[in-house]
């Protein structure tokens, strides 16, 4: 990747997260009706991916701090 594709691919992972987060619907929509691949786009669809593996990672931690909640509930 070169300096401008790269310059172009972070651009759109930033812009990709920020929309996950805050314009999901939006971001689908945009993403579904591209009709061309290229640097921006790609960082768009990394940045979503980023978001929905950071949001996964918040559910499990969630999770397990809930189970180990009952469990020393339950020792009492």
């Amino acid at each position: 990747m070169n300096k401008i594709d790269e310059l172009r691919f972070k651009a759109g992972f930033n812009a990709g997260y920020l929309l996950s987060e805050f314009e999901p619907v939006m971001l689908n929509m945009i993403l579904a009706n591209i009709q061309n691949d290229n640097s921006f786009t790609s960082g768009m669809q990394s940045g979503q991916l980023e978001y929905q593996t950071y949001l996964s990672t918040q559910d499990l931690i969630k999770f397990r701090i809930n189970k180990n909640r009952d469990k020393d509930i339950r020792e009492l």
